[in-house]
């Protein structure tokens, strides 16, 4: 073999080792992502669930505020579900008078 030859083998061998080289950075950036997206969907998790267990106590912190206030006034609270029943039966009926056909 002549010296451009043994060169050229040289820079392929080298080439060869590069790309090796390269291929094995792009399986470690690729578990590296895989990590993150784990680690990201984790992290997700964790607050839905933080984020439901708060909701959960400050409804039942307001469903217990409620019932002492029935318990205490109830004819306030009678008079009020009345009331709401009152006006949802006017809206209901406003929309009934608008939805029923004429002819």
């Amino acid at each position: 073999m002549d010296r451009n030859s043994t060169a050229t083998m040289e820079d392929v061998g080298d080439l060869k080792r590069e790309i090796d080289k390269l291929r094995a950075d792009l399986r470690q950036i690729r578990g590296d992502v895989l990590g993150l997206g784990t680690d990201a969907m984790h992290a997700a998790r964790v607050s839905v669930s933080e984020s439901a267990k708060l909701a959960s106590t400050k409804a039942k912190a307001l469903a217990d505020a409620t019932e002492k206030q029935i318990v205490t006034h109830p004819f306030i609270a009678v008079a009020g579900a009345m009331g709401v029943g009152i006006l949802l039966g006017a809206i209901g009926g406003a929309i009934a008078g608008r939805v029923t056909r004429k002819d």
